[in-house]
């Protein structure tokens, strides 16, 4: 299964292939604070240190949202967006 690793901390959750990084939170150990799951808030901001082509691609709202908060460069993520696919390390930047 794929691994989640938390830079920070160092803690690392495993999701199975094609979870969303919104099942994190089922786990008990999500380290990423989700709000509206939807793309609308920006809670779940994360810089994606190592994988990035372990996640899908970015969705249309989440390339309109990372715009407007001007967040959009290349290794930022909102995590309730994010499929895996293989391992990733993040850093939440909220």
């Amino acid at each position: 299964m794929p691994k989640v690793t938390f830079s920070r901390t160092g803690n690392a959750v495993e999701l199975t292939t094609g979870s969303s990084l919104i099942d994190l939170e089922d786990t008990g150990k999500s380290e990423v604070p989700f709000g509206c799951r939807s793309a609308t808030c920006g809670t779940c901001l994360i810089d994606v240190v190592t994988g990035m082509s372990n996640l899908n691609q970015r969705t249309e709202e989440e390339q309109d949202l990372l715009s407007d908060l001007d967040m959009d460069g290349e290794n930022r993520r909102l995590a309730c967006q994010c499929k895996i696919h293989g391992d990733i390390t993040v850093n939440p930047l909220n």
